[in-house]
């Protein structure tokens, strides 16, 4: 079994009253043992989003339970795109 590369666009959801603490949930999103990198990066009128990079053994359910993980990491988690995707 081999390993796949994927890089993935994390975006939040956008609270009312305060903008979200972006550095707050990459950290905690790099502490997954997967993860390469973490970067945060501009998207539009002032939002951002966290582009993350992870390496993953190939197999069923591998990659939705990563993503599971990533969402279930915080509630102001929107969505979680995959940009890249190939085989190491």
């Amino acid at each position: 079994m081999g390993e796949v590369v994927i890089k993935y666009k994390v975006t939040l959801d956008q609270p009312e009253e305060d903008a979200p603490d972006y550095q707050a949930i990459a950290d905690r999103i790099s502490s997954f043992k997967e993860v390469q990198t973490v970067e945060i990066k501009p998207l539009a009128f002032g939002m951002m989003f966290i582009e993350v990079q992870v390496v993953l053994g190939e197999g069923d359910g591998i990659v939705d339970g990563f993503e599971d993980r990533v969402r279930e990491s915080d509630e102001l988690i929107g969505q979680i795109e995959a940009l890249e995707m190939g085989r190491l």
